[in-house]
């Protein structure tokens, strides 16, 4: 384990930037996510603080760069999230299977789904080949939800039913997801949202949509590539990770039982995660408006956001210092937030809690985020804590 010196000199020789890397090799391509993680940014920390087969811990998992990385650099990881969506992109995307499998999938369902591809004929194929397994669109509850009706046209409606039925008939879990997955990322480009907004907005004068289908293909080819991709990078030598729908307040995780903590904290109200996935999240089952009050800081239009989420951040780090090796190490990058047009120092805030639970502050070191996905917080600042 390296010393506190030899961690703050690594830290200030490292350029955080990545400018010009490359975000998207593996399977961290997955799926549309807010706020991702810079898997550079994570792979660097993830290396400076374990050794290989030694437990990372991310208590804020979100669409699961951390996860990865942690397999790819044979590491263990836990990770937990409130978010269902964040769960499932997180399973799929550290999904290790071998090749010949992932192949024998993605032709079974495109053939599967193939036959739905001429809009009305289509629905007369459907209920011709799927009678008795499958109900017709017009009998699901989806098709008569008004919500639905709101933001899919009618086409697109019974279309989506139609792939999501078959989707629901595939009976080995790991596979459902990875299909679940692709058809949860068309679900905004096939809807009335505009696209001019990254929050899901109605557009009043919404054009005409294409049918789904030609998207879903590519959308699950695009998937399965992807973890064909990571599969031969890692081959038989990895760890599965250890994924859970959690509160990161009241951990079930042993005392002491963690190496090292890597983690990307939400950045309270500036990035709405649960209104970005409203429309896969409804489909999937879950409330979005009831997810977003659970989330860290919740209703982000509220007076006391801020106040909300310190409360929260503060009962996580004390979960977190918990689990965490004594003498072993942790690593946060924040931004600094506005909320209810106050600017939030997240930095800060996070060493002042963490001294109160009895971290060591280590270092600070802060990135412009240029090559920051999706984020328009400016300057991060990445703090590097230890457990005494």
């Amino acid at each position: 384990m390296k010393s506190p010196e030899e961690i703050s000199f690594a830290v200030s020789s490292q350029d955080w930037e990545f400018a010009n890397e490359d975000t998207q090799y593996a399977s961290h391509n997955i799926h549309r996510y807010s706020g991702k993680f810079i898997p550079q940014i994570a792979r660097s920390a993830i290396q400076l603080l374990t050794e290989p087969q030694e437990i990372v811990f991310d208590p804020y998992l979100g669409s699961g760069t951390t996860a990865l990385e942690a397999i790819l650099l044979n590491r263990k990881c836990i990770g937990v999230d409130i978010n269902p969506l964040a769960i499932l992109i997180s399973k799929v995307k550290t999904t290790v299977l071998p090749v010949d499998e992932l192949e024998e999938f993605r032709g079974r369902l495109i053939e599967s789904v193939n036959i739905f591809d001429d809009g009305q004929l289509s629905f007369s194929y459907y209920d011709h080949l799927y009678k008795g397994s499958l109900s017709s669109p017009e009998d699901s509850e989806r098709y008569a939800d008004l919500w639905n009706k709101k933001w899919y046209q009618d086409h697109v409606l019974r279309q989506l039913i139609m792939i999501y039925d078959v989707i629901e008939g595939i009976p080995e879990e790991e596979l459902r997801d990875i299909a679940k997955v692709a058809f949860s990322d068309i679900l905004r480009k096939s809807s009335n949202a505009s696209s001019k907004y990254p929050n899901v907005m109605y557009d009043k004068n919404h054009p005409e949509k294409k049918l789904p289908l030609k998207s879903f293909i590519a959308s699950f080819t695009d998937v399965i590539n992807n973890l064909i991709d990571l599969s031969r990078r890692v081959g038989d030598t990895h760890y599965k990770c250890q994924i859970m729908l959690d509160n990161n307040t009241s951990l079930s995780l042993d005392d002491e039982s963690v190496d090292a903590i890597v983690t990307h904290p939400p950045y309270i109200a500036a990035v709405p995660y649960a209104e970005y996935g409203s429309l896969s999240l409804e489909w999937l089952g879950y409330s979005s408006k009831e997810l977003d009050s659970k989330l860290t800081g919740g209703k982000r239009h509220s007076k006391d956001v801020a106040v909300r989420f310190e409360k929260d951040y503060k009962q996580m780090i004390r979960e977190t210092y918990r689990v965490l090796k004594r003498g072993r190490y942790a690593f946060f990058m924040v931004g600094n937030p506005t909320a209810n047009g106050h600017v939030v120092d997240l930095h800060e805030m996070t060493i002042r809690l963490a001294q109160e639970q009895g971290f060591k502050d280590i270092c600070t070191a802060v990135r412009s985020g240029m090559n920051r996905r999706g984020n328009k917080m400016g300057a991060e600042s990445l703090v590097f804590l230890q457990k005494d």
